[in-house]
């Protein structure tokens, strides 16, 4: 059984090996035997004896999608910093002009 486009979003940024080989429809012996050769359809992260894969690399095999390029991504967490200062300034202001109020 693959999944869906909603059960890929609840898996958030990464999956364990178990749960990507459900979704691709592999067994998880299938699973582990490709993951320890580096077969494993899609991208996997090896830590010590786990394994960890990225959910990007399950939406591209079974959605169709693509990553933005990294520029792209970087350009955008630019862009939330920016925001996120000037929150930061209208924050201080209106905590400043409630202490002068006071």
């Amino acid at each position: 059984m693959t999944f869906t486009r909603e059960q890929l979003n609840a898996l958030g940024v990464a999956t364990d090996l178990q749960t990507a080989a459900e979704a691709l429809g592999i067994s998880r012996a299938t699973a582990y035997d490709l993951a320890s050769r580096d077969e494993f359809p899609v991208p996997v992260i090896r830590y010590g004896t786990r394994y960890s894969v990225p959910t990007a690399g399950l939406r591209e095999v079974l959605l169709g999608e693509t990553p933005p390029p990294a520029d792209e991504i970087l350009a955008r967490l630019d862009q939330i910093a920016a925001h996120l200062g000037a929150l930061v300034q209208i924050a201080k202001l209106q905590s400043l002009n409630s202490i002068g109020a006071a």
